[in-house]
């Protein structure tokens, strides 16, 4: 198999190579939007440092200033995977604004669970479980700080790209691709011929 046609997703690819060529794709630019997102978040964090206004649900504090950063970070990072994930991963043909709005509506769904809920999980496990504060420095870099916050983060993008690549395959971008256009000529071609032998 030719690398280069392996990466373009060339029609002859046999479906198991179709398959890991995705595989292989999604986790390049699930990494690359996981950086994104990760560097977007961290530069909002450092461009607002003070809170925002102070809310609590069943009496735990909710940090505001963390959840406006995420779903910031989080837009950046949508507008990134979708164009990627269309038109690079899953060679999708499908309607643009289907697509597009079935892969906000998915991304929403990781963004409540993943990216907010268990971010926030995360800093009570760490602040109440463990008693680290999440702006504990954890690493310095001469004059940048990596806090507790930024692994809470980095952990859950783990979280955030299976759950994404799942929801992608199934809601989104299912058999739209040019080997499916493929199957659909080929399958009309024989119809074709059925019906010229009748």
């Amino acid at each position: 198999m030719n690398v280069i046609s392996f990466l373009r997703g060339d029609n002859f690819l046999l479906p198991r190579e179709v398959k890991i060529r995705e595989v292989f794709l999604y986790i390049i630019f699930g990494g690359l939007t996981t950086l994104v997102n990760t560097v977007s978040f961290i530069s909002f964090d450092k461009i607002f440092t003070r809170q925002f206004m102070q809310l609590t649900i069943a009496g735990q504090p909710l940090d505001t200033k963390v959840i406006i950063n995420t779903t910031v970070a989080w837009i950046i990072a949508v507008l990134f995977a979708f164009v990627t994930n269309r038109t690079l991963v899953f060679r999708s043909h499908g309607p643009v604004f289907k697509e597009l709005s079935a892969f906000v509506t998915s991304r929403i769904a990781t963004l409540i669970v993943f990216e907010n809920g268990f971010l926030l999980l995360g800093i009570w496990i760490l602040e109440q479980g463990i008693g680290i504060n999440k702006d504990s420095v954890a690493v310095l870099f001469g004059s940048f700080s990596w806090t507790y916050l930024y692994n809470i983060k980095l952990l859950v993008a783990v979280f955030v790209v299976v759950g994404n690549y799942i929801l992608s395959k199934i809601f989104v971008f299912r058999g739209t691709g040019p080997k499916k256009i493929a199957e659909d000529i080929v399958s009309i071609n024989e119809e074709c011929d059925k019906n010229g032998e009748k």
